[in-house]
């Protein structure tokens, strides 16, 4: 290896595309490189002498000794480190930067200073606006990733998702079967820093207590008749992603307890094992029922509400935003263009009066099938989508229903939706729950629970 001589060493001071600087012990500065000068507009002659106070760099100049403490080098204790901060030019101009810094011993293991590099990454920041912008813009034209809608209801909507997407705060999704629960939480986990991890689904209602915790919580091979091998559960498999917990308000208690023991801790523990696990990984919950007033009535437990419900986010009916349907038919006939390789390019007037003027009980979902009904039943040659081909429950005189509020269902409401699903679909359970948005396991517990 060549033993790089004092030239060399300056030579690569001066050459690396950053700004460095060196300080002594007594904080002063020794060395200050020409990418310095051109970031500061100090020269070499200005500055060497003076402290590093001079740039007045935020994290050096906060009154916290904590901070100062862990961030500067020569009172860390040796540790070296990067921290995002900001500094003021000799014109007064605020630069934002990374600062990576090291301290410097001598032989004797004694400190003798320190050197610090600065990367300007104010092009960062301006792309990071940028795209801000470029998603609220977005917005605003009707589209949100996957999501569709120019409502303002869906634009506030667009917003929150925006804001809680940079963080990892827990979130209860709640609104009526078929507005898109699913789909809000897996667009907050692509905005999130999670995103390139996993997104996994669990149906807190399609299981009975038993087989749910061992879902969540894995088991070891014996826990219980069936466990033929150890297995990893959700909290596992989705560790440094996001695991949604769809239909929480059918958890069972106990399961209830359990998960709050999981939030509060951050462990796991597999059924049949005594060691607990940690975990990393954020939780999205939704629910069609209000979980404040199931929480009032008993039905789920208050610290768990508390827990999950760090932020909510309410999914308005499509009853309630009828100026997202042309949106949405738009959005539906892209799909199905490609999915049925046909070349549908609209609706014919009266189609598309009799879609803007139902009521959708089943909302968005119902709106799908509406339109890929359309496309299946329509002759391979036609264009347009004809009132002939939607569904029949669509060209039916039935008054329309009045909204339900996502926030307050009822027994009464979800019986109501129920057999409006059924009815739609002539009593064919399977594609009554797919409308309703369950499993069929999930609309039998509900028919059984409302003793249809």
């Amino acid at each position: 290896m060549i033993n790089t001589n004092k030239h060399f060493r300056e030579a690569l001071l001066e050459t690396v595309p950053c700004s460095v600087f060196m300080v002594n012990a007594q904080n002063q500065i020794i060395f200050w490189n020409q990418s310095a000068e051109e970031l500061t507009q100090y020269t070499a002659e200005e500055i060497v002498g003076l402290t590093c106070n001079k740039l007045q760099m935020t994290i050096c100049m906060t009154r916290d000794d904590a901070i100062r403490k862990t961030f500067c080098p020569l009172l860390s204790g040796g540790k070296q480190g990067e921290v995002e901060c900001e500094i003021k030019r000799k014109d007064g101009a605020v630069i934002p930067v990374v600062r990576r810094s090291r301290p410097v011993y001598d032989n004797h293991g004694q400190l003798i200073g320190a050197i610090e590099a600065l990367v300007d990454v104010s092009l960062i920041k301006r792309a990071r606006t940028e795209i801000r912008v470029l998603r609220h813009e977005i917005a605003e034209r009707g589209r949100y990733a996957d999501l569709v809608g120019s409502s303002q209801t869906m634009r506030k909507m667009y917003h929150m998702i925006e804001t809680v997407a940079q963080t990892d705060a827990s979130v209860v999704i709640q609104g009526a079967t078929g507005t898109g629960k699913e789909l809000v939480a897996k667009t907050i986990h692509q905005k999130s820093r999670r995103s390139d991890r996993i997104f996994l689904a669990v149906n807190c209602g399609a299981l009975p207590e038993s087989l749910l915790e061992g879902e969540l919580f894995g088991h070891k091979r014996g826990a219980f008749t069936g466990a033929i091998a150890d297995r990893a559960g959700c909290f596992e498999t989705a560790s440094g992603g996001t695991l949604f917990l769809d239909e929480i308000g059918e958890m069972p208690l106990p399961s209830q307890v359990k998960l709050l023991r999981v939030l509060q801790e951050g462990q796991i523990v597999r059924l049949g094992e005594n060691r607990p696990r940690d975990i990393d990984v954020r939780i999205i919950a939704a629910s069609n029922r209000n979980l404040s007033d199931l929480a009032g009535s008993g039905q789920f437990r208050q610290d768990l509400y508390y827990r999950l419900h760090v932020v909510g986010i309410e999914i308005a009916p499509l009853s309630n935003r009828k100026g997202d349907v042309s949106d949405l038919i738009n959005h539906f006939i892209e799909i199905f263009n490609k999915r049925y390789d046909r070349q549908i390019k609209g609706c014919t007037p009266q189609a598309m009066q009799c879609l803007l003027t139902h009521h959708w009980p089943g909302n968005v979902r119902e709106l799908e099938h509406a339109i890929e009904h359309a496309f299946v039943v329509s002759p391979a040659y036609q264009s347009v989508i004809t009132e002939q081909v939607l569904p029949p429950d669509l060209l039916s005189n039935e008054p329309p229903c009045l909204p339900v509020k996502p926030t307050s269902p009822s027994k009464r409401d979800d019986k109501s939706e129920i057999l409006r699903a059924l009815k739609a679909t002539k009593g064919n359970k399977t594609q009554a729950a797919r409308m309703l948005g369950l499993t069929r396991a999930g609309l039998y517990k509900k028919l059984r629970r409302l003793g249809l």
